[in-house]
């Protein structure tokens, strides 16, 4: 998908590989909500697209940390930023760490 390609997801704090969760958080992001038969509410609803981007970061950033705390609950959204360019594209940076009591050697 050529949407993966504008998502970075970056460490920190960890001196690890994250391939896993990197792999989890990008399902989160792309699914849409009541897509996935059997996980209806996993994905992103996405009701905030059309707003102005200042507010469509602000939401994604909830609305993902909701959804990681149900989904991927071994990590934690230190920070989400957006960053729309005039061509229209929108790079999305999010950093994640892991949680208290999680660890790399858990997985």
């Amino acid at each position: 998908m050529r949407e993966t390609s504008r998502i970075k997801i970056v460490p920190v704090g960890m001196d690890i590989s994250i391939e896993r969760v990197n792999a989890q958080l990008k399902s989160l992001i792309l699914a849409r909500e009541r897509t996935i038969p059997g996980s209806r509410g996993f994905g992103l609803s996405g009701d905030y697209l059309d707003a102005p981007c200042y507010e469509v970061a602000s939401e994604f950033g909830v609305e993902l940390e909701e959804k990681v705390d149900i989904y991927i609950p071994e990590i934690d959204i230190a920070e989400v930023k957006v960053d729309a360019g005039i061509d229209g594209r929108v790079d999305t940076q999010v950093s994640v760490r892991w949680r208290d009591g999680y660890d790399s050697t858990d997985q």
